[in-house]
């Protein structure tokens, strides 16, 4: 049965009124990680993040790109529902521009009454399209701004909204053994999304974090996320050890549901998060694992190349 599977699953996207009323936010689907570098680090990328993927966490960091990138992210997630990404970035003299789509899709859903009782399928989906540019204002300071159209479907109810996402990214450059850098970034700002005649807000994130680089490849990051309609925060902690070049190996914690996983938090493994990276010839393939507790657990795969 899928019912118990979606319920859990609400915290991700658009599945029911139900989901319309969960503290006053809607397409909660854009809460959802991408990238599986960045979910095996516990989603701590807003400092962290300087490739495609910081498009979503802090576009900000792309302003670091400094050869072409393309990639691309698979999800598997809980009660078929899959997550998936597409994403390209150009550097040039005037700056970085990129674009991206996401897509959440659900399959087909048991629906219910008011009385708990079957009364047909319906389809779910969600999507986001964005374009994101950005430049070095300083020598050490990135700015980026992410400009998206969000669709949100439950059955034979679509809603429409546009967002935007601002990033900032200043690395400190030397201090102590490593380097240190910093970002800030405001996520989901744009008006909210009319759907089954009640109307949320998007789920608007203020980010700000840390990252901290050892010149033998080990990476740490911190990131702290308020999330003003939902009346919460966060706390992301992440690692990274690259040893040699070609091969990283992640480990990672969230204090939040949604964050890394995608699904409501029902025990504290739930927060947790494991991967690891492979590079050759300009490609990259990256894998992180998500525990959903008894329903399972989630996998990410990201493939990548630069040229």
């Amino acid at each position: 049965m899928k019912t118990i599977p979606v319920l859990i699953f609400l915290a991700a996207s658009q599945t029911g009124a139900a989901s319309q009323a969960w503290a006053g936010e809607t397409a909660q689907f854009l809460k959802i990680g991408i990238g599986a570098r960045a979910v095996g680090m516990g989603g701590a990328y807003t400092a962290v993040g300087d490739d495609l993927s910081s498009m979503v966490w802090n576009p900000g960091g792309m302003a670091n790109l400094t050869k072409k990138e393309a990639g691309a992210m698979y999800a598997d997630l809980v009660a078929d529902t899959r997550f998936s990404f597409l994403g390209y970035g150009h550097p040039t003299k005037y700056g970085t521009f990129g674009a991206g789509v996401a897509y959440l899709g659900q399959g087909s859903l048991d629906g219910r009454d008011s009385q708990g009782r079957a009364n047909g399928g319906f389809m779910a989906s969600d999507m986001a399209l964005g374009v994101s540019y950005a430049k070095t204002a300083l020598p050490r300071l990135g700015l980026g701004v992410n400009a998206k159209f969000v669709r949100t479907n439950v059955g034979s109810d679509t809603g429409y909204s546009a967002a935007f996402d601002l990033g900032s990214r200043y690395a400190f450059g030397r201090m102590g053994p490593g380097s240190l850098a910093a970002g800030l970034a405001v996520l989901n700002l744009g008006p909210g999304i009319t759907m089954l005649s009640e109307r949320s807000q998007l789920p608007l994130t203020l980010s700000a974090g840390l990252g901290y680089g050892l010149p033998f490849g080990l990476n740490f990051g911190l990131d702290f996320r308020n999330r003003p309609y939902a009346g919460g925060s966060e706390v992301s902690l992440g690692t990274e050890l690259a040893a040699v070049p070609q091969l990283a190996v992640r480990l990672g914690y969230a204090s939040s549901h949604g964050l890394i996983s995608g699904a409501y938090k029902t025990n504290d493994l739930m927060g947790l998060a494991a991967g690891f990276g492979v590079k050759a010839l300009g490609m990259s393939l990256d894998y992180s694992m998500t525990p959903f507790g008894g329903l399972g657990n989630s996998h990410r795969v990201s493939v990548g190349a630069k040229f």
